[in-house]
């Protein structure tokens, strides 16, 4: 059933009904997963993985839900960001009730970025061959496909999945696997450079240079940095180093001031569509038309608040609530796991759940400029962390379990030394 998911994940990666366009006349996405859930529901025993982040999950559906079906503009038969985000949740269910190994949640993790490595490569050798857009002033690379092609929400993805390399790290046992994820992480920063995304250009270097302030191992990566930085610079064309020097040069382009401006006026945008419709906001996705317009918020504050209203903005808050709790809870159990000389068994876990709190929060800074509220990785990301969370506290309970103290009275209590403070009382 684990590879079922993987090939799922490739579908919904690289969609290669978006890219030859002869395969969406046969609904392979929409076939793949009904066969999928046939076989889930007649072959695989279930078991739920419990965590909060589930009620978190629920109450967003919920929230989008009631912002679609009491609109005035839209409707859920017609909605294809509703609906859209419907599928996320089902794989979600599938991830929550198929993943139960440490074993499994490596192959999930590993493919989702195997696959999304294989997008990136057909994303650049189309490039190369061509297959760009020209927006403020430069020629920018796009995604392949249609969902996640425009180039900040490309820019955006690659920068979300780059953190999920962490984990990998702890696989790594021959020298191709660090092959490959150097190969990963530069073929990244190169497909960032060239989609012109100002966003995801910032959150690069910051996700470059911040482990780098915090590390041990500062002082000898420092240098590192220093060369690298200045050797990505140059290797840019001169149209894209103007697109990223306005970052900090307001006169170079009049143009990607107004764009910052639009993604300000997107803010407040949204915040009169929560004023029009407080409790459960316009509908997903209609931003624009309840404004009289045909932009979208370029605002992930301003789209939830606006397009889901306070009902949203809660189940939101709670799913951020959630990746933080669960990286509490994982982060304690591996210090548990260390003090017990075990923390080699809770290392994959902990890199995971901390490489999505890492994605999270790239998200969220995203969210300044970019409408990403219903991206499937919320979801995705949810439930990898989840399942780290439970296989870490399996571990703690199978440790504990091993250092309890033997039966008042027998023998072996009598003969036992005392165990350490941490299991008195």
């Amino acid at each position: 059933m684990i590879w079922l998911l993987v090939g799922y994940m490739w579908l919904y990666i690289h969609r290669p009904f978006e890219v030859w366009t002869i395969l969406a006349t046969l609904r392979i996405e929409r076939v793949y997963m009904i066969c999928t859930l046939i076989i889930w529901l007649t072959s695989t025993e279930k078991k739920f993985t419990s965590n909060l982040f589930n009620v978190a999950a629920l109450l967003f559906i919920i929230a989008l839900t009631l912002a679609t079906l009491l609109s005035s503009y839209t409707n859920v038969i017609d909605n294809v960001a509703y609906q859209d985000f419907l599928k996320v949740a089902v794989f979600y269910l599938l991830v929550m009730t198929v993943v139960k190994t440490e074993k499994d949640l490596k192959i999930i993790v590993s493919a989702a970025v195997v696959c999304f490595f294989l997008y990136l490569a057909h994303s650049y050798r189309e490039y190369l061959n061509g297959h760009r857009t020209y927006a403020a002033g430069a020629e920018r690379m796009i995604g392949m496909g249609s969902s996640f092609s425009e180039f900040n929400d490309f820019g955006t993805w690659i920068v979300c999945m780059m953190p999920l390399t962490l984990p990998l790290v702890t696989l790594c046992k021959r020298m191709w696997h660090y092959l490959f994820i150097a190969g990963y992480i530069l073929l990244s920063l190169r497909c960032v450079q060239l989609t012109g995304s100002r966003g995801a250009f910032i959150m690069v270097v910051a996700l470059g240079v911040l482990p780098v302030i915090f590390s041990k191992y500062r002082m000898r990566l420092i240098p590192v940095i220093l060369v690298l930085g200045p050797a990505g610079w140059f290797s840019m064309p001169e149209s894209m180093q103007n697109r990223y020097r306005t970052i900090w040069d307001s006169s170079i382009s009049e143009q990607a001031n107004a764009n910052a401006r639009g993604r300000t006026k997107g803010f407040y945008d949204g915040m009169k569509n929560w004023a029009n419709s407080p409790l459960y906001g316009v509908g997903v996705g209609m931003h624009g038309p309840a404004l009289g317009q045909r932009f979208q918020a370029h605002n992930l504050e301003g789209q939830i608040a606006g397009e889901t209203g306070t009902l949203g903005i809660l189940a939101f808050l709670s799913i951020l609530a959630c990746f933080g709790i669960n990286h509490w809870n994982v982060l304690q159990n591996y210090k548990r796991l260390q003090e017990w000389g075990r923390g080699k068994e809770g290392l994959y876990c902990y890199r995971v759940s901390t490489g999505v709190v890492w994605a999270v929060v790239m998200s969220l800074v995203q969210g300044l400029s970019l409408h990403n509220g219903y991206r499937f990785y919320w979801l995705w990301f949810g439930a990898f962390q989840s399942v780290a969370a439970m296989l870490i506290q399996e571990k703690v309970n199978a440790a504990r379990h091993l250092k309890a103290p033997p039966p008042a009275g027998s023998v072996a209590a009598d003969n036992a030394a005392p165990l350490p403070k941490l299991w008195t009382g």
